[in-house]
C-alpha cells in the first residue's frame, strides 16, 4: 500500500510540475535554469519553447561557467536545432539561433563541436531562407560559432563564402549588373558579420594578398558599390568594410585612382551622424579604438551580445586578449591568437571528445531528459 501510494505522490507531483508554466524565475542558480529550459523546450506549446529560449539567451548573456552543467548544455543545443527544423514560428527559430550563438561564445570547450554541427544547417538557411530577421539572425549565428569554433582558417573561409554569396550572390557577379536583391536588414547583417570574420584571420592576409589579388579587387568593386546605397545603415557598414580592407591592405593591387575615388567616398561617409550605439570605447580601455579592424570587431559584438557586451568583453576568455584593460590597441580577435599552452590544448582537447561523447551516455544519466528520442537521434533531427 506504501509503494502504491509512493507512486501516486509522484504521479501527482509530474502532474503538478506539467501543469505550471515556466517560469525562469524558479530557478536558484544556472544549472537549474538549464535544465529547466531541457524540459520547456520539448513542450507542445511554442510559447514555453520561445519563453525557454528567451530565458537561456539572457542567462548566456551573463556568461555563466559551464564546465560543471556540460551534459544540459548538449542537450540544449540538440533541441535548439529540433526549434529550428521543426519549430512552428519564424521567432523561434530566431531566437533558437540567437541561443546556439551564445552557447558557443560562453562554452569554450564544446564550440568546435558546436561548429561542426551547426555548420550544415545554417549555410544552408543562409543561402535558401526569404524572411530577412530569421536570415539576418542565422548569419549572426554564423559568424559567433565560426569565431568560437574554428580552428583554422578554412573554417573562417567558408563561412565568409557563405556570408558574401548573401550579400552577391554567384548569379549577379557573374553578370555586369552588380546589383544585390538583399534587403537592408540582411546587408547590415551580413556586411558586419563579414567583416568582423575578415579580421579574426589578419595574421594569414599576406597570403590571401599574395593568392587572391584578383579575388580581393573585385570584392572591393563590389564594395564600393554598396556606399551609394539607400540606405545610410547599409552605406555605413559598407564603407567600414572597405576601411577594413585597406587597412588589412588588401587593396594593394588596385589602380591608385581607383583607390583615390574610394578614399573620396569613403571620406563622406565621415560626416554623416556615426549609428546609433557605436562602440569606440571598450569597457576598460582609456581611449577610443585606434584600428577599424578592431572597431568593426567591437560593433559585431556589441549588435550580437546585447545586454551581455560589457560581461563578455571583459571576462570573456575569447576576448580579453584583445579588450581587456591595457591591451594593445593593434591587438585583434584571432582564430590563430585563440590557441593556448599545450596543457591548455589537451584539457580543451579533452573536454571536446567529452561533448561528442555525450550523445552515448546522457541518455541514460541525465533525469530531466524526456523526449521520445535519444540524443543522438535528436541530434541528427535538429541539425542534420
Amino acid at each position: 500500500m506504501g509503494h502504491k501510494g509512493n507512486k501516486e505522490m509522484a504521479a501527482a507531483k509530474l502532474l503538478d510540475w506539467r501543469a505550471r508554466p515556466f517560469n525562469p524565475r524558479d530557478a536558484r542558480n544556472t544549472a537549474e535554469l538549464l535544465d529547466m529550459c531541457v524540459e520547456a523546450l520539448q513542450d507542445k506549446r511554442a510559447s514555453t519553447r520561445e519563453a525557454a529560449l528567451t530565458a537561456l539567451a539572457g542567462e548566456l548573456e551573463k556568461l555563466p561557467l559551464l564546465d560543471d552543467v556540460d551534459k544540459a548544455c548538449f542537450n540544449v543545443f540538440a533541441l535548439c536545432g529540433v526549434c529550428i527544423k521543426e519549430g512552428r514560428s519564424l521567432k523561434e527559430a530566431r531566437l533558437a539561433y540567437r541561443a546556439v550563438g551564445l552557447l558557443a561564445l560562453t562554452h569554450r570547450a564544446a564550440s568546435p563541436s558546436i561548429l561542426d554541427e551547426a555548420f550544415p544547417l545554417l549555410a544552408t538557411t543562409i543561402r535558401d531562407q526569404d524572411d530577412a530577421p530569421t536570415l539576418a539572425a542565422a548569419i549572426d549565428c554564423l559568424a559567433a560559432v565560426t569565431f568560437a569554433g574554428a580552428r583554422n582558417k578554412e573554417h573562417v573561409e567558408r563561412s565568409l563564402k557563405v556570408i558574401w554569396d548573401t550579400i552577391f550572390s554567384p548569379a549577379s557577379r557573374s553578370s555586369s549588373n552588380l546589383e544585390t536583391k538583399a534587403s537592408g536588414q540582411v546587408l547590415v547583417a551580413a556586411l558586419s558579420a563579414w567583416a568582423f570574420l575578415l579580421t579574426t584571420i589578419v595574421s594569414v592576409t599576406d597570403v590571401l594578398r599574395k593568392v587572391d589579388s584578383a579575388v580581393w579587387n573585385a570584392t572591393v568593386a563590389y564594395l564600393a558599390g554598396l556606399l551609394d546605397h539607400d540606405d545610410r545603415a547599409v552605406r555605413m557598414v559598407a564603407g567600414e568594410a572597405l576601411v577594413v580592407c585597406v587597412e588589412l591592405n588588401l587593396t594593394q593591387r588596385i589602380p591608385r585612382k581607383d583607390m583615390d575615388a574610394l578614399a573620396a567616398k569613403t571620406s563622406d561617409l565621415a560626416f554623416e551622424t556615426p549609428s546609433k550605439g557605436s562602440q569606440h570605447h571598450p569597457p576598460g580601455a582609456e581611449g577610443p579604438v585606434s584600428t577599424w579592424a578592431k572597431l568593426v570587431q567591437l560593433n559585431f559584438l556589441r549588435r550580437f551580445l546585447g545586454k551581455g557586451f560589457e560581461k563578455h568583453v571583459e571576462d570573456n576568455e575569447l576576448f580579453k586578449e584583445a579588450f581587456s584593460y591595457g591591451a594593445d590597441e593593434g591587438t585583434l580577435l584571432s582564430v590563430a591568437k585563440k590557441k593556448q599552452s599545450s596543457k591548455m590544448k589537451m584539457k580543451d582537447f579533452m573536454k571536446r571528445e567529452r561533448y561528442l561523447n555525450w550523445d552515448c551516455t546522457i541518455f541514460a544519466t541525465h533525469p530531466h531528459y524526456t523526449a521520445r528520442y535519444k540524443p543522438k537521434t535528436l541530434l541528427k533531427i535538429g541539425w542534420h
